[in-house]
């Protein structure tokens, strides 16, 4: 009789299990680490055909929860159904976000009325009715949870940040770590195309007519660690996918990745975490000898556009974020980093603007993404060792560096002292032109404000209603013109032939080879990559030459096939074996 119970039970009907998207993605991350389905199946009460279903849905499960603002959406949430007005779905959220990254406290019936002027701007037809069901279930959606911000401080608190500081050195001390494995990241503005004002007028004109200063940004996110011996390759974030200007570009000297509006956003800021930042962590344990699963820390201030602490976690290398409101008293790229790196961006931009035959206006349209890609690139490149190590003092007590003094004061004067010597060759730039040159009127006032033209952005720019809307349509439409827009191929002025640059490296290498400048090192320099320069043109020239030629062969094989069948229609089937060696 005991025999008879297995089967039974056996063949009763299991009950219907709806598991939340928490339980979903659990379910993902133990398939992951190799635990087997039937344990899975067992403890969940759900068949294998569901468990096939949750592991094909991995992809979007995580993209949700990167996008939510609390776990609550996870925990309740049962589908991925989309709402039947995504769009306005889409606009509102996004207008919630920003409201809440100004420090805005947003109501139900906040929502439920900006909802309904959304819907009236957009122009939509579709019946929807603006009730408590209808917000509950956009609350549900996107993970909103009832905020308290009475209390929450748009100005810097230097008491949270008092006590942060003895937190971080106790956590420190704790683990045992060195400055080697402790790294800071932040995003930043750049309007990449931005000139002084005064440039952009003759010099008989008081402004000139009819010309708009250019707006258009990147976001850069810069990280290093403490030390100041290792600096992450830059995250660009752009408007477009793929931007003509990288067209035939093998390598960029940055991480470029793509957004509607350029700004970074909890998915991009997830993928580089975890493809960019833990390899090249590891990487550089793997160079300075320390074992690959040291442990390591990234530092970062409380943005909306961050994951979870949780979600920022590979092994040993782990996310702590600041406190609200005191990213602006400790944070590290905000002691100077960032500055020092945009002075160099301006420095050398401002140094292609001199050298440029043509007027100033041509020269903002010729200036394209790669140039500022490249140059952003140079800039990181160029801020010192000293600098980043430095802009730890205020978080981490100087005594952990022997070379450096922990005088706040010495601090202070020496980030003054590194932005002074970069106006100091930006102004003999300027003074080094031509009087009759538009750069030759700047004063020290207007490049120092120059300087920090997309600073205040970063903090008081805030987007219309129209703006939201035209932004959340735009991203949309992005994936299906993008390419149309943005991959045309070159035209045959753009092409460079293998005859060209080797012409153009021949003069340069003239050029350096007659300038006292260059020293016989850098002269050395260019021609071994000339030498490397000229086999890979003759490597590539050569398989050019055995294609066509393969080419010519074939075609002559056809032609005389052809010439065969049309003559003796009556062999038309027979073989013909050729040689073609």
């Amino acid at each position: 009789m005991a025999s008879k119970i297995p089967a039974k039970s056996k063949g009763k009907k299991r009950k219907r299990v709806v598991l939340t998207l928490k339980q979903k993605i659990d379910i993902c991350t133990r398939l992951e680490k190799g635990e087997n389905r039937n344990v899975l199946m067992q403890e969940y009460n759900v068949g294998s055909s569901t468990i096939y279903d949750i592991k094909a849905q991995k992809g979007q499960l995580l993209k949700f929860f990167a996008s939510c603002e609390s776990n609550k959406a996870v925990e309740q949430r049962r589908t991925l159904h989309t709402p039947k007005l995504e769009q306005l779905d889409s606009v509102l959220y996004e207008w919630f976000l920003l409201k809440r990254s100004e420090g805005a406290s947003i109501s139900g019936p906040m929502l439920i009325e900006k909802a309904k002027d959304f819907y009236k701007q957009m122009q939509l037809t579709e019946p929807c009715a603006f009730s408590d069901g209808w917000l509950s279930c956009f609350k549900l959606r996107h993970g909103i949870r009832k905020l308290d911000v009475s209390g929450e401080q748009k100005s810097a608190d230097h008491e949270a940040a008092e006590k942060y500081c003895e937190f971080f050195r106790n956590l420190i001390a704790e683990h045992d770590l060195s400055p080697e494995q402790i790294y800071n990241a932040d995003e930043t503005c750049l309007f990449w195309r931005c000139l002084p004002n005064s440039t952009v007028a003759g010099a008989s004109e008081s402004r000139a007519a009819g010309f708009k200063q250019n707006k258009d940004r990147l976001t850069v996110l810069t990280c290093a660690n403490a030390a100041g011996l290792h600096k992450i390759k830059l995250l660009v974030i752009g408007k477009y996918s793929h931007p003509r200007a990288f067209k035939g570009v093998a390598h960029l000297p940055v991480v470029y990745k793509a957004q509607g509006n350029s700004w970074m956003n909890k998915e991009i800021f997830y993928d580089w975490f975890h493809h960019v930042f833990v390899a090249a962590v590891k990487e550089h344990f793997r160079k300075i000898s320390l074992p690959e699963d040291s442990k390591a820390i990234l530092l970062l201030d409380n943005c909306r556009a961050h994951p979870h602490e949780t979600e920022l976690v590979s092994g040993n290398i782990f996310t702590i974020f600041l406190p609200a409101s005191v990213a602006s008293l400790i944070q590290p790229m905000d002691q100077g980093i960032i500055q020092n790196m945009k002075c160099y961006y301006r420095r050398d931009f401002l140094r292609k603007l001199i050298n440029h035959e043509g007027t100033i206006q041509d020269f903002q349209s010729l200036y394209n993404i790669k140039d500022a890609v490249f140059n952003v690139a140079c800039a990181w490149n160029s801020v010192k060792s000293e600098t980043l190590r430095r802009a730890w003092i205020k978080l981490w007590p100087s005594v952990m560096f022997a070379e450096v003094s922990s005088d706040e004061d010495e601090f202070e004067s020496f980030k003054v002292r590194v932005r002074k010597n970069t106006l100091a060759q930006i102004l003999e730039m300027v003074k080094d032109t031509p009087p009759s040159h538009p750069i030759n009127k700047l004063h020290e006032s207007e490049l120092e404000e120059w300087v920090e033209a997309d600073k205040e952005v970063e903090v008081t720019h805030t987007l219309t209603d129209t703006e939201i809307i035209a932004n959340v349509l735009k991203t949309e439409k992005s994936k299906d013109t993008d390419k149309d827009s943005e991959e045309d191929d070159f035209s045959e002025e753009d092409k460079i032939t293998w005859g060209k640059a080797a012409s153009a490296f021949d003069t340069i290498i003239k050029f350096a080879e007659r300038q006292p400048c260059y020293t016989a090192q850098e002269v050395m320099q260019l021609h071994i990559l000339h030498s490397t320069f000229m086999q890979k043109r003759q490597k590539t020239c050569k398989q050019a030459d055995i294609r066509k030629l393969g080419k010519k062969t074939a075609s002559r094989v056809c032609h005389r096939v052809s010439t065969d069948s049309a003559q003796s229609p009556t062999h038309s089937t027979s073989t013909m074996i050729i040689d073609v060696d």
